[in-house]
């Protein structure tokens, strides 16, 4: 979640694969130990996928990383204030990295060009939702277009919006509809296409934007349509799904679909079992990252369960 504007886009290099020690050279009975011994210790493995019970499989192993760890801490890296515990970091760049190694080859595309944002901590995610609470110009901080205006507002001020797809804080007219909203509709406005601070899934580092976040370039035979179905075909092998749906866009409250959008799925799973079963953890976390300014979060702070819970939680593998 999060357009194209809502950060500055975060490539890592490739983790180097796990480099081959010449156990070749020993026989069959070196050979045996390759899956332990074969690779050097300090690289981090890429694990595959075939079925949802195999990303359930890992999901549950990493639950109890989660279980194990601090909740203060837990808590803070969910919420983009921490660090992944154990060796959750170690996989979660590892397994992005080869979905993006996987897509740039499959798709004939520079490796550069794949991932175009991922890890955001909070702070940052605070920049973006204070510049769009704020509606600030361009020229003062603004970040120009942003997010899709929704229905129950362009009709209250169709002479002003007009057929208008994004908010422009550049146009007067958008600005005078602007300052008309409360606070509640100025925060449902924004959630329509990027997240709170604290809410973000990409604090968690398993979710990464792919290639590009504009939807009508995402569009069934649109320029992107065939890297979309490259990736629904073969990201469920890296253990990856698609966050956001074309049902996320019926759900109350809707989120739009993000066909660039994709999560390490036994990672994020695990995340949200860990939330579902301790919600005051996070919550007291997040009243701690809103309380500089309470009133631009009422509506998230009444609805932020929606917001986290409202999302795919399947892998697609071709059925």
């Amino acid at each position: 979640m999060d357009s194209a504007h809502d950060g500055p886009a975060q490539h890592r290099r490739t983790p180097g694969r796990r480099r081959f020690l010449g156990l070749a050279g020993a026989g069959a009975a070196g050979l045996a130990g390759i899956g332990e011994l074969a690779f050097a210790a300090d690289e981090t493995p890429v694990r595959t996928y075939h079925s949802q019970q195999g990303i359930n499989h890992r999901k549950w192993a990493v639950a109890h990383v989660l279980k194990d760890a601090d909740p203060a801490a837990v808590a803070a890296w969910i919420t983009g204030q921490g660090t992944a515990p154990g060796d959750l970091k170690a996989e979660t760049d590892a397994q992005v990295n080869a979905l993006a190694d996987a897509a740039a080859s499959g798709l004939g595309v520079p490796r550069g060009n794949v991932v175009v944002s991922w890890v955001r901590a909070a702070s940052v995610q605070r920049q973006i939702w204070d510049r769009k609470y704020d509606f600030l110009r361009t020229g003062s901080g603004g970040a120009g277009t942003f997010g899709i205006i929704t229905d129950a507002v362009r009709d209250r001020y169709s002479a002003q919006l007009g057929t208008d797809p994004q908010w422009d804080p550049d146009k007067d007219s958008h600005r005078e509809v602007w300052a008309a909203l409360t606070p509640d509709e100025r925060q449902i406005e924004i959630l329509r296409t990027s997240t709170a601070p604290g809410v973000s899934r990409h604090h968690l580092g398993s979710d990464a934007d792919f290639f590009d976040t504009t939807p009508q370039n995402w569009a069934d035979g649109g320029p992107l349509s065939a890297n979309y179905a490259w990736l629904r075909a073969n990201a469920s092998r890296h253990g990856f799904l698609q966050t956001y749906t074309a049902e996320s866009a019926q759900a109350s409250p809707a989120i739009s679909q993000e066909r660039w959008h994709w999560s390490y799925a036994p990672v994020s799973e695990a995340v949200l079992d860990y939330i579902r079963a301790d919600e005051s953890v996070i919550e007291g976390a997040l009243d701690q990252l809103w309380g500089y300014d309470p009133a631009r979060y009422t509506y998230i702070k009444a609805h932020w369960r929606d917001y986290m819970y409202h999302v795919n939680e399947r892998a697609y593998f071709g059925s």
